[in-house]
């Protein structure tokens, strides 16, 4: 049983689906091994199953302007943002190879929750609350956002750490069809100044440890 960490900064959201696609073939014909895939991905305004495409709120004239990138995506939800100066992690495995069975998504989902708010306190992050829409939350303003895709046990897409500020563009969406919802930043939050690269590898880590511990539980 295997982790392998893949890091793309600086990826368009078409390659990244790409290249979260050819992840999960690999996962299809190797159950056994298992990845996160950590990006920081070009602007991208992505729409899941659930969306209404009146939440949209920038005309294309303003997405144009901006350089923002419209994509529908597997997952459920509704309408995100994804772009620089966030922290993307995708775990790509095949749950019951790690221990969790077909009926066991919620606990795979919150064990994901659970391992990504415990790095972040390690941090310095205080006060992070889990709250819905399903995400970790300082004083209801949203730091991690969590988008989650399972097909034939095999997860994909994941979750969302807001590493700087992201206010300007979710303006121009709806966020998760919720009207009064708000961000906040992990560079407001932290107590002294950390890496993009430091805070996804503390976290990737602290993901792979805990997904593994619930194998070791079952055997």
């Amino acid at each position: 049983m295997t982790w392998n960490f893949i890091f793309h900064q600086n990826i368009s959201w078409d390659d990244l689906e790409a290249k979260q696609q050819e992840l999960i073939q690999q996962v299809q014909s190797h159950k056994n091994e298992a990845y996160l895939l950590i990006s920081e991905p070009s602007p991208t305004f992505t729409y899941g199953r659930n969306s209404n495409p009146q939440e949209l709120l920038w005309s294309k004239s303003e997405l144009k302007n901006k350089q923002v990138q419209v994509a529908s995506v597997t997952r459920g939800g509704k309408w995100t943002y994804h772009g620089p100066g966030q922290i993307l992690i995708y775990p790509i495995l095949h749950l019951p190879s790690w221990g969790y069975s077909s009926k066991s998504v919620r606990a795979f989902l919150e064990d994901f929750r659970t391992a990504i708010r415990e790095a972040l306190e390690k941090l310095g992050c205080k006060n992070l609350q889990p709250q819905e829409p399903f995400g970790l939350y300082i004083d209801n303003k949203k730091l991690v956002s969590f988008g989650l895709a399972f097909e034939r046990t095999i997860s994909s897409h994941g979750m969302a750490l807001y590493y700087s500020d992201q206010s300007q563009f979710f303006s121009g969406i709806t966020p998760c069809g919720v009207t009064h919802g708000s961000t906040t930043d992990l560079k407001e939050k932290l107590p002294q100044e950390t890496s993009w690269n430091s805070v996804a590898n503390i976290v990737a880590e602290a993901i792979k440890n805990s997904l593994s511990l619930r194998l070791t539980q079952v055997l």
